[in-house]
């Protein structure tokens, strides 16, 4: 079987530039998460996290990355159908609304 050729220099900074939007995103987040849910976040930006590390030491394994970042990505959809559904009482973060 042929030699997998060297991966792109510039892929690996577009996975790196993609993973610190994607640990951006799971901070903020973080702070809106109900409970149940929490959890799911946290191993998401663990993941997240342990990537940022291995390309931070040159490891370039991007196939690996490609499924670990689709799998983060799921995490994020759920995370985000979840916030969606998160009830709401009706009355806006900063207080009563200006007319």
């Amino acid at each position: 079987m042929p030699e997998a050729p060297p991966p792109n220099p510039d892929s690996a900074r577009a996975c790196l530039a993609r993973l610190y939007e994607m640990d951006a995103a799971l901070e903020r987040m973080e702070v809106e998460l109900p409970d149940d849910v929490r959890p799911v976040g946290a191993e998401a930006r663990r993941r997240v996290h342990a990537w940022l590390t291995r390309l931070g030491a040159g490891d370039a394994d991007l196939h690996g990355l490609t499924e670990a970042m689709r799998d983060i990505s799921r995490m994020m959809d759920a995370l985000t159908a979840r916030l969606l559904l998160v009830p709401w009482d009706g009355h806006p973060p900063g207080g009563p609304l200006k007319s």
